[in-house]
């Protein structure tokens, strides 16, 4: 299983300024993460693995929003979009639900970053482990990644 330290190694080999925190309660989710932050849930960004026609993808979006699957179908002209499984979550990622990175997975995959996670100055997400906290620009994550910039949420806040 992948840790905090292969996602490190990851982003250090490519001198990627970032910080991965330890925090003290689980971050598995958008707001556990937050709240243990004191941030807003729309500065911690979602990694979610998106089934597209067969075919896996990354999809990071704001914490405060939900996929829209519409969107994604528009965007990619797929025909089936479900969310992957989670035990293929982790067969794809090399990581722990809960701790999924949106990078430095064990497989690639293409990655699609949502637009509005470009409006804010620092991204938070998880760290590689349900008790970590990556810390990177959004523009550093672009570049690392690959990553698309993309419509992928609801126009909804929850």
């Amino acid at each position: 299983m992948r840790t905090s330290v292969d996602l490190h190694n990851f982003l250090q080999m490519r001198e990627i300024p970032h910080e991965i925190s330890l925090v003290e309660i689980s971050t598995r989710t958008a707001a556990l993460a937050a709240d243990s932050l004191g941030l807003d849930r729309s500065e911690v960004g979602k990694t979610l693995i998106i089934d597209v026609d067969g075919k896996p993808l990354v999809a990071i979006i704001p914490g405060d929003r939900r996929i829209d699957i519409r969107k994604l179908r528009a965007l990619t002209g797929a025909g089936k979009v479900r969310m992957v499984e989670p035990d293929d979550v982790v067969n794809l990622t090399g990581y722990v639900l809960g701790g999924t990175p949106p990078i430095a997975h064990a497989n690639e995959m293409p990655i699609f970053l949502d637009h509005r996670l470009l409006g804010i100055p620092v991204l938070y997400t998880s760290g590689g482990q349900i008790n970590t906290i990556l810390k990177i620009k959004p523009i550093d994550l672009i570049e690392v990644g690959g990553a698309q910039i993309a419509d992928l949420a609801d126009d909804g806040r929850i």
